[in-house]
């Protein structure tokens, strides 16, 4: 990934997904992730990482970040952003949400950043692979997972399992006294920011649960996946024609999706993120409508 800096691969992923036209909080948590990222990259690059004075001078950038408002964030970020769609590593799409029945049928008009697939999973697999696998980790590493962590969705990319690990090595190598422990004691997101970051920190066992079912309905910060659900005949309709049908309804919308085997169920992969479908009837002004439901899966 020489080709793109460390800062444009952090927004590469943390964007996808989240709105393009307007502020939401995932979007805000991530430019000022950005932000945050940028400066402590400079102090890194300084070589005086080691000194006395790293702590002073990392919390002092981290309190500036913090009260950067949204436009100073957008213009910070806009660069790289601007890089990021010219080269074709992200682009502008119809939301997900926009396929779900209500929002279908109120024709409103969601767009949201998508990723390259090839991109995202070589950005992903990487740290992936640094993270836990056995060996130093690099400050390039470090740095991304930091970003990852203070934007909130760790989940998206690491297991409960894997995460508690990652912790552990965290730890370790914080107690060694290499800056990273300085590093990893930093937060830099506003109050309403954190309201979603404190909580994926504390409530592990939220992430247990690898298919999230109904969470994102009674903790709405988690937004940058949704469940959808989309009507269609289901009676009489087997698995794989469910599937088909919804495969299609969802190309016809402008999103990639390809089946994916898990184990002994079939997934789909639409765009970066995985989904299981399952049948469902939800009652609309008394009226039984048939279709199925996108529930997010995660690692």
């Amino acid at each position: 990934m020489d080709d793109y800096t460390l800062v444009q691969q952090f927004l590469l992923i943390g964007l996808d997904g989240t709105d393009s036209r307007h502020k939401s909080v995932a979007k805000s948590a991530v430019l000022r992730a950005a932000a945050a990222g940028k400066r402590a990259e400079r102090l890194l690059a300084s070589g005086d990482c080691q000194s006395p004075g790293f702590a002073d001078k990392l919390e002092k950038e981290m309190k500036t970040v913090k009260s950067l408002k949204t436009e100073a964030l957008n213009k910070e970020a806009g660069e790289d952003i601007g890089i990021l769609i010219s080269r074709g590593a992200l682009d502008e799409v119809p939301d997900l949400l926009g396929c779900d029945m209500y929002y279908d049928t109120a024709g409103v008009d969601l767009m949201v950043y998508r990723s390259d697939q090839d991109i995202y999973q070589k950005v992903t697999e990487a740290l992936r692979a640094e993270l836990l696998e056995e060996g130093e980790l690099t400050d390039d590493g470090i740095l991304l997972l930091w970003m990852i962590r203070e934007s909130g969705f760790i989940h998206e990319i690491f297991s409960a399992k894997e995460q508690e690990e990652i912790s552990q090595k965290m730890v370790r190598m914080a107690a060694s006294g290499q800056w990273t422990g300085v590093l990893w004691n930093q937060e830099f997101h506003k109050a309403f920011e954190s309201l979603g970051t404190a909580f994926l920190r504390k409530k592990k066992k939220l992430f247990q649960n690898p298919y999230m079912q109904g969470v994102n309905l009674t903790f709405p910060f988690l937004e940058r996946r949704q469940a959808v659900f989309v009507d269609f005949v289901i009676f009489g309709t087997t698995v794989s024609d469910r599937r088909t049908a919804m495969m299609s309804f969802l190309c016809e919308h402008g999103h990639f999706v390809e089946e994916v085997k898990n184990g002994t169920e079939t997934l789909l992969k639409i765009d970066n993120i995985f989904y299981r479908i399952v049948p469902k009837t939800v009652s609309c002004q008394g009226i039984p409508v048939q279709g199925a439901l996108l529930s997010p899966v995660y690692r």
